[in-house]
Parts: C-alpha cells; structure tokens; sequence
C-alpha cells in the first residue's frame, strides 16, 4: 500500500483549514456572500474529517467581509503549497465545484478562479519534488499548525475579532469611509459590544421593525454619545454578525468586564426600551432580557425595576395606539 492510501486529508489538519479558506475566498470571489453559498460552506467545512467547531469559529475572520483579488491569491498559494496527494486535489476540486454551484449559477469570476485554481493543484499535487517532500517529511506536515500567524494572514486578528467582532469590522467600515471619530478606543469598544448586543435582542423574533431601529439609533446617540453617522456604521456592522448563545455569553461578559456598575445599569434599562416599542411584549424577550441580565450580572432590583418598566411602557404604548 503506497503512502497516498495510508495518509488522507482526514490526517491532514493544516489541509483542511486551509481548504476551508480556500472555498470561502471562491464563495466571496464575485464580491457576495449569499445564504446558499454560507450554508453550503458551513455543511462542506464541518463534514472536513477533525474539523472542531472552534476551527469553524475562526474561519468565520474569513466570511466577515470581501476578500480581495491579493488575499484571494495569497490564501490560493498558501493553500496549494499543502497539496501533496491527488486525494487532495480531488476532495478540492469536489469541494470548490459544490461551493460555486450552490447559488446555481458559476458566473466568469467563479469559472476563471476554478479553472486557475485547478490547474495550480494538479502541478503542485503531481510535482515529483513535492512527492519526495511529503514522503521524508510526512509527519512533520502532517502535524503543521493549521492556523498561520504570518503578516499577510487574517489569522493574526483571530483573538481580536473573537474578542469583540463589532469592533474589529467596525474599525475596517471606518477606514473605508473616513469618518471621523473623538471618541477613545476604550469607549468604542464598549459601544460596539453593546450595539451587538442591542442588534442580537431586536432580532430575537427574526424580525426587525423601523421602530426598532430607530431606538437603537437613538441609543446608540443619546446614552452613548456617539455621533448619528458613526452610530449608523456600528449599528450596519453588528446587524452583519450572527451571533450563536455562546458567542452572547462572551460579547456580554466581555461589556460587563469592561464597565462599571452604574453603566451596565444605565445599558440594561436602555435596552428594555427595545422590548415595548414594537407594542408587543413576547416570552421569548423576556426569556432572551433575563439572559442579559445573568450574564451582565445586574442586581435583583435593577431586574424588578426593569420589568416594572417594562409593564408600566407597554401599557402606555397600547393606550397611546
């Protein structure tokens, strides 16, 4: 039995990431990321044999926002220098076809960057060289960190966008843009987690009303004293992000982390505000508040006068309508 039988991708952790990579940089190659294409991603990448969750969590740094024709090409590279067998290349191929059919359609971008990308894998996966590499060095490569930390690499960000992902875009939309912002890091950051955290409980029923969006905006502006531009950008950018449990529990604890008492306060009451102003008040959003309120670990009586809140608005709101 040659080496090729006995060695698969499934051994392979640093092929499987970087395939990983390499089939989201095609999904964003015609600039859009669409529903088909993300959850064709999310079934492809999670079936890669030792593929974590934790793996998928990082690689979200990739599905974030476009990557450009010179990161296209540097992952590419990087990801073809890791093909070693033609089990690689076919699993690639296989892959990278099912991720630019799954909106139905390969327009010329996805066509041109199939057609470069498999003729790359089938010089490096049949080059003698390379062949020789991998059979002296096996293990070596087999054990190589998946994960990269060279300059050109999105990688190196991976703990700052786990840390605080609103913030982390929310710089990159300001660049972009050339807004101009007073406020400290510190104080972004917080307004950034918070604005997440607002973004995740309007949308807790999957629905977003203009209300709603307006009482964030004016949030935003009036308790965190952000100008209505920036609290335009960071509000876009946290509605971008899709949030599981897990991931709350950390953008909370890192606000509760990073505030005072009187602050996280003020933040709670701010946003009970969200629950009446769509006249209804759901079990669901006082299942998802009192979550909030564990995780940002405010007092029993800011919790009771909250809900007194609560009542007392809805009932105002139904009177007014």
């Amino acid at each position: 039995m040659n080496d090729e039988n006995k060695i698969g991708f499934s051994e392979f952790p640093a092929f499987n990431i970087a395939l990983g990579k390499t089939l989201i940089a095609a999904a964003w190659v015609d600039g859009e990321l669409n529903k088909h294409e993300l959850l064709c991603l999310k079934n492809l990448i999670l079936q890669f044999p030792g593929i974590t969750f934790e793996d998928w969590r990082k690689l979200k740094i990739y599905l974030a926002y476009p990557i450009c024709k010179a990161e296209q090409h540097t992952i590419a590279e990087q990801f073809s220098k890791l093909v070693y067998l033609s089990e690689h290349r076919k699993t690639a191929w296989n892959s990278l076809i099912s991720v630019l059919k799954a909106d139905g359609k390969i327009n010329i971008e996805e066509r041109k960057f199939a057609e470069e990308m498999d003729s790359t894998l089938l010089e490096n996966s049949e080059n003698f060289l390379r062949k020789l590499k991998f059979y002296f060095f096996q293990h070596t490569i087999i054990d190589e960190n998946p994960w990269s930390k060279e300059s050109d690499s999105r990688d190196r960000f991976i703990h700052e966008f786990f840390d605080n992902p609103v913030y982390f875009l929310f710089r990159k939309a300001l660049l972009e843009k050339n807004i101009n912002v007073p406020n400290s890091k510190p104080e972004l950051q917080k307004i950034c987690l918070y604005s997440a955290i607002l973004c995740w409980f309007a949308n807790v029923d999957q629905k977003i009303s203009l209300p709603e969006l307006r009482t964030i905006r004016a949030i935003l502006t009036e308790t965190c004293g952000v100008s209505e531009e920036v609290s335009k950008c960071i509000q876009e950018v946290s509605f971008v992000i899709d949030f599981n449990d897990i991931q709350l529990s950390e953008l909370v604890s890192s606000l509760r982390d990073c505030t005072t008492k009187v602050e996280r306060n003020d933040l709670f009451y701010s946003l009970t505000n969200l629950i009446i102003v769509d006249k209804e008040v759901s079990e669901k959003e006082l299942e998802c508040l009192r979550t909030i309120a564990l995780y940002l670990e405010v007092s029993q009586y800011v919790w009771v006068n909250s809900l007194k809140n609560v009542v007392v608005g809805a009932f105002e709101v139904n009177e007014k309508s």
